[in-house]
Protein backbone atom coordinates (compact mmCIF):
# COMPACT_ATOMS: atom_id res chain seq x y z
CA UNK A 1 0.00 0.00 0.00
CA UNK A 2 1.34 3.43 -1.25
CA UNK A 3 1.51 5.42 2.05
CA UNK A 4 0.58 9.21 2.05
CA UNK A 5 0.15 11.54 4.33
CA UNK A 6 -1.91 9.35 6.74
CA UNK A 7 -3.86 10.03 9.88
CA UNK A 8 -3.71 7.71 12.44
CA UNK A 9 -7.20 6.39 11.52
CA UNK A 10 -5.88 5.20 8.49
CA UNK A 11 -2.56 4.13 10.33
CA UNK A 12 -2.70 0.04 10.73
CA UNK A 13 -5.60 -0.76 8.31
CA UNK A 14 -3.47 -0.17 6.91
CA UNK A 15 -0.88 2.41 5.75
CA UNK A 16 -3.20 3.86 3.30
CA UNK A 17 -1.44 4.89 -0.20
CA UNK A 18 1.95 6.24 -0.89
CA UNK A 19 1.12 7.60 -4.52
CA UNK A 20 3.95 6.35 -6.99
CA UNK A 21 4.55 9.59 -8.13
CA UNK A 22 7.33 11.58 -7.92
CA UNK A 23 7.98 14.59 -4.97
CA UNK A 24 6.64 17.68 -5.90
CA UNK A 25 9.34 20.43 -6.61
CA UNK A 26 8.58 22.06 -3.15
CA UNK A 27 7.54 18.83 -1.69
CA UNK A 28 8.91 18.64 2.44
CA UNK A 29 11.05 16.06 3.11
CA UNK A 30 9.22 15.41 6.65
CA UNK A 31 5.36 16.00 7.33
CA UNK A 32 4.89 16.53 11.03
CA UNK A 33 1.13 16.00 12.16
CA UNK A 34 -0.72 16.76 15.54
CA UNK A 35 -4.46 15.40 15.99
CA UNK A 36 -6.94 15.06 18.86
CA UNK A 37 -10.10 13.31 18.85
CA UNK A 38 -12.76 12.79 21.06
CA UNK A 39 -15.81 10.18 20.93
CA UNK A 40 -18.94 10.50 22.10
CA UNK A 41 -20.99 6.90 23.04
CA UNK A 42 -24.34 4.92 23.65
CA UNK A 43 -25.01 4.27 26.03
CA UNK A 44 -23.25 7.45 27.47
CA UNK A 45 -23.99 6.00 31.74
CA UNK A 46 -21.38 2.85 30.64
CA UNK A 47 -19.59 3.76 27.97
CA UNK A 48 -16.86 6.82 27.29
CA UNK A 49 -16.04 9.47 26.32
CA UNK A 50 -13.15 7.75 24.44
CA UNK A 51 -9.99 10.47 23.98
CA UNK A 52 -7.08 10.40 21.43
CA UNK A 53 -4.04 12.40 20.80
CA UNK A 54 -1.72 11.36 18.24
CA UNK A 55 1.49 12.23 16.49
CA UNK A 56 2.66 11.58 13.03
CA UNK A 57 6.33 11.82 11.84
CA UNK A 58 6.27 10.67 8.01
CA UNK A 59 9.72 11.61 6.59
CA UNK A 60 12.09 10.04 3.93
CA UNK A 61 15.71 8.57 3.74
CA UNK A 62 17.30 9.03 0.95
CA UNK A 63 15.44 8.12 -2.43
CA UNK A 64 13.88 4.64 -1.81
CA UNK A 65 12.83 4.90 2.26
CA UNK A 66 9.82 6.61 3.47
CA UNK A 67 10.13 6.20 7.75
CA UNK A 68 7.12 6.90 9.15
CA UNK A 69 6.60 6.99 13.49
CA UNK A 70 3.51 7.55 15.06
CA UNK A 71 2.77 7.88 19.13
CA UNK A 72 -0.80 7.81 20.16
CA UNK A 73 -2.10 8.30 23.58
CA UNK A 74 -5.90 7.18 24.70
CA UNK A 75 -7.55 7.65 27.67
CA UNK A 76 -11.41 5.78 27.97
CA UNK A 77 -14.01 7.23 30.56
CA UNK A 78 -15.87 3.87 30.51
CA UNK A 79 -17.75 4.13 33.74
CA UNK A 80 -17.31 0.63 35.08
CA UNK A 81 -13.35 0.23 34.13
CA UNK A 82 -11.69 3.36 33.30
CA UNK A 83 -8.37 3.13 31.56
CA UNK A 84 -5.48 4.32 29.04
CA UNK A 85 -2.49 3.59 26.86
CA UNK A 86 0.31 4.55 24.89
CA UNK A 87 1.61 3.30 21.99
CA UNK A 88 4.59 3.35 19.86
CA UNK A 89 4.82 2.49 16.21
CA UNK A 90 7.86 2.32 13.54
CA UNK A 91 7.60 1.58 10.33
CA UNK A 92 9.18 2.02 6.63
CA UNK A 93 7.75 2.22 2.91
CA UNK A 94 10.69 0.62 0.77
CA UNK A 95 10.94 0.90 -3.11
CA UNK A 96 12.74 -2.43 -4.50
CA UNK A 97 12.18 -1.92 -7.82
CA UNK A 98 10.05 0.18 -10.00
CA UNK A 99 6.94 -2.53 -9.46
CA UNK A 100 7.42 -3.70 -5.91
CA UNK A 101 7.08 -2.05 -2.76
CA UNK A 102 7.06 -3.25 0.62
CA UNK A 103 6.06 -1.87 4.37
CA UNK A 104 7.22 -3.22 7.66
CA UNK A 105 6.70 -2.25 10.93
CA UNK A 106 6.84 -2.78 14.73
CA UNK A 107 4.73 -1.23 17.42
CA UNK A 108 5.05 -1.59 21.14
CA UNK A 109 2.59 -0.34 24.06
CA UNK A 110 1.47 0.28 27.93
CA UNK A 111 -1.64 0.02 29.14
CA UNK A 112 -4.50 -2.10 28.28
CA UNK A 113 -5.91 -0.28 25.11
CA UNK A 114 -3.36 -1.38 22.41
CA UNK A 115 -1.16 -4.69 21.68
CA UNK A 116 1.53 -4.89 24.19
CA UNK A 117 3.79 -5.52 20.94
CA UNK A 118 2.94 -6.04 16.89
CA UNK A 119 4.65 -6.53 14.16
CA UNK A 120 3.34 -6.48 9.98
CA UNK A 121 5.03 -6.88 6.77
CA UNK A 122 3.45 -6.21 3.90
CA UNK A 123 4.47 -6.39 -0.04
CA UNK A 124 2.95 -4.18 -2.68
CA UNK A 125 3.64 -5.50 -6.37
CA UNK A 126 2.44 -3.27 -9.25
CA UNK A 127 0.64 -5.11 -11.77
CA UNK A 128 0.09 -2.40 -13.58
CA UNK A 129 1.08 1.03 -13.26
CA UNK A 130 -2.38 2.10 -11.80
CA UNK A 131 -3.04 -1.23 -9.96
CA UNK A 132 -1.31 -2.87 -7.05
CA UNK A 133 -2.41 -6.02 -5.56
CA UNK A 134 -1.55 -5.87 -1.78
CA UNK A 135 -0.81 -8.63 0.86
CA UNK A 136 0.45 -8.39 4.40
CA UNK A 137 1.05 -10.73 7.66
CA UNK A 138 0.53 -9.04 11.17
CA UNK A 139 0.80 -10.77 14.23
CA UNK A 140 0.51 -9.02 17.92
CA UNK A 141 -0.18 -9.52 21.38
CA UNK A 142 -2.95 -8.23 23.44
CA UNK A 143 -2.80 -6.52 26.71
CA UNK A 144 -5.00 -9.55 27.83
CA UNK A 145 -1.95 -12.12 26.71
CA UNK A 146 -4.12 -13.18 23.32
CA UNK A 147 -2.07 -13.87 20.51
CA UNK A 148 -3.48 -12.67 17.37
CA UNK A 149 -2.67 -13.47 13.52
CA UNK A 150 -4.24 -11.60 10.68
CA UNK A 151 -4.01 -11.50 6.43
CA UNK A 152 -4.48 -8.05 5.07
CA UNK A 153 -5.00 -8.27 1.25
CA UNK A 154 -6.75 -6.77 -1.47
CA UNK A 155 -6.78 -4.77 -4.81
CA UNK A 156 -5.61 -0.40 -4.74
CA UNK A 157 -6.53 0.95 -8.15
CA UNK A 158 -5.27 4.74 -8.59
CA UNK A 159 -6.74 7.06 -11.01
CA UNK A 160 -5.78 10.93 -11.64
CA UNK A 161 -7.93 12.42 -9.16
CA UNK A 162 -7.84 9.61 -6.43
CA UNK A 163 -7.60 6.36 -5.52
CA UNK A 164 -10.12 2.75 -4.49
CA UNK A 165 -8.70 0.45 -1.71
CA UNK A 166 -10.54 -2.84 -0.81
CA UNK A 167 -9.09 -4.96 1.82
CA UNK A 168 -10.23 -8.94 3.53
CA UNK A 169 -8.28 -9.43 6.52
CA UNK A 170 -9.12 -12.82 8.19
CA UNK A 171 -7.60 -13.23 11.66
CA UNK A 172 -6.80 -15.62 14.11
CA UNK A 173 -7.37 -15.07 17.52
CA UNK A 174 -5.55 -17.64 20.37
CA UNK A 175 -8.26 -19.87 21.88
CA UNK A 176 -11.43 -18.35 19.51
CA UNK A 177 -12.65 -18.83 16.43
CA UNK A 178 -11.76 -17.34 13.16
CA UNK A 179 -12.78 -14.34 11.95
CA UNK A 180 -12.77 -11.69 9.44
CA UNK A 181 -13.55 -8.22 8.33
CA UNK A 182 -13.65 -5.77 5.21
CA UNK A 183 -12.75 -2.30 4.36
CA UNK A 184 -13.02 0.08 1.92
CA UNK A 185 -11.18 3.36 1.03
CA UNK A 186 -12.43 5.89 -1.15
CA UNK A 187 -9.99 8.85 -1.51
CA UNK A 188 -10.18 12.07 -3.93
CA UNK A 189 -8.43 14.75 -4.94
CA UNK A 190 -4.57 15.79 -4.43
CA UNK A 191 -1.80 16.06 -2.49
CA UNK A 192 -0.89 19.95 -1.60
CA UNK A 193 -4.16 20.90 -1.91
CA UNK A 194 -6.88 19.08 -0.64
CA UNK A 195 -7.30 15.19 0.01
CA UNK A 196 -11.07 14.04 1.34
CA UNK A 197 -10.92 9.80 2.62
CA UNK A 198 -13.84 7.99 2.89
CA UNK A 199 -13.53 4.82 4.81
CA UNK A 200 -15.78 1.91 5.57
CA UNK A 201 -15.42 -1.10 7.62
CA UNK A 202 -17.15 -4.11 8.70
CA UNK A 203 -16.69 -7.59 11.14
CA UNK A 204 -14.41 -8.61 13.44
CA UNK A 205 -11.09 -6.27 13.15
CA UNK A 206 -7.62 -7.17 14.82
CA UNK A 207 -6.79 -5.71 17.77
CA UNK A 208 -4.56 -2.96 16.70
CA UNK A 209 -7.91 -1.14 15.57
CA UNK A 210 -7.80 -0.24 19.23
CA UNK A 211 -6.37 2.61 17.27
CA UNK A 212 -8.96 3.81 14.93
CA UNK A 213 -11.57 6.26 16.94
CA UNK A 214 -14.50 4.42 15.46
CA UNK A 215 -13.40 0.99 17.07
CA UNK A 216 -13.59 -0.51 20.48
CA UNK A 217 -10.42 -3.29 20.72
CA UNK A 218 -12.36 -6.04 22.29
CA UNK A 219 -11.70 -9.22 20.59
CA UNK A 220 -15.74 -10.34 20.99
CA UNK A 221 -17.01 -7.05 19.47
CA UNK A 222 -18.56 -6.76 15.94
CA UNK A 223 -17.78 -4.03 14.13
CA UNK A 224 -19.74 -1.97 11.99
CA UNK A 225 -17.87 1.88 11.26
CA UNK A 226 -17.57 4.91 8.55
CA UNK A 227 -15.24 7.50 9.04
CA UNK A 228 -14.65 10.77 7.07
CA UNK A 229 -12.21 13.11 6.67
CA UNK A 230 -10.79 16.04 4.89
CA UNK A 231 -7.07 17.22 4.58
CA UNK A 232 -6.58 20.76 3.41
CA UNK A 233 -3.26 22.21 2.33
CA UNK A 234 -3.12 25.86 3.17
CA UNK A 235 0.09 26.00 1.13
CA UNK A 236 3.26 23.52 0.26
CA UNK A 237 4.12 23.47 3.58
CA UNK A 238 1.28 23.59 6.32
CA UNK A 239 -2.62 22.87 6.30
CA UNK A 240 -5.20 20.94 8.85
CA UNK A 241 -7.36 18.01 8.77
CA UNK A 242 -11.04 17.47 10.18
CA UNK A 243 -13.16 14.05 10.41
CA UNK A 244 -15.58 12.67 11.84
CA UNK A 245 -16.75 9.05 12.52
CA UNK A 246 -19.38 6.87 13.67
CA UNK A 247 -19.77 3.28 14.65
CA UNK A 248 -21.88 0.59 15.74
CA UNK A 249 -20.36 -2.74 17.94
CA UNK A 250 -22.50 -5.58 18.27
CA UNK A 251 -21.59 -9.12 20.07
CA UNK A 252 -19.92 -11.23 17.38
CA UNK A 253 -21.51 -14.48 18.43
CA UNK A 254 -25.13 -13.30 19.99
CA UNK A 255 -25.89 -10.25 17.60
CA UNK A 256 -26.90 -8.53 20.75
CA UNK A 257 -26.40 -4.23 20.33
CA UNK A 258 -23.78 -3.44 22.48
CA UNK A 259 -22.88 0.49 21.98
CA UNK A 260 -23.10 3.04 19.35
CA UNK A 261 -20.38 5.77 18.84
CA UNK A 262 -19.68 9.52 16.88
CA UNK A 263 -16.48 11.34 17.26
CA UNK A 264 -14.77 13.90 15.85
CA UNK A 265 -11.22 14.34 14.90
CA UNK A 266 -9.11 17.81 14.62
CA UNK A 267 -5.44 18.03 13.25
CA UNK A 268 -2.57 20.22 11.83
CA UNK A 269 0.35 19.47 9.93
CA UNK A 270 3.80 21.12 9.03
CA UNK A 271 6.60 20.13 6.45
CA UNK A 272 9.66 20.94 6.79
CA UNK A 273 13.19 19.87 4.96
CA UNK A 274 13.40 19.31 0.99
CA UNK A 275 12.46 16.25 -1.03
CA UNK A 276 15.49 14.62 -1.68
CA UNK A 277 14.14 13.89 -5.12
CA UNK A 278 14.21 17.95 -5.75
CA UNK A 279 16.65 19.27 -8.21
Amino acid sequence: MRLTTFTIAAMLVLPAAFAAQPAAADAPATLIEASASSIGLQPGSVYGPWQFATLNVNTTAGADDKPIFTFVTRRDGDSGAPSNGTTGILGDYHQWAPRLFTYAQVELSNGTLFPTRGAYLEADPTVSPNFVIAEGYGALETAYGLAQRYVNVGPELYFPDGSVTVRYIPLWTQGQSAASSFEGNLSLGHEGFTLTTLTLQSGVVPAYEAINPAIAAQLQQRIEAANLSVKRWIDARFGFDIGVDAGHASDRFTGASLYSSFGATLGAFVGVGHSPTMP
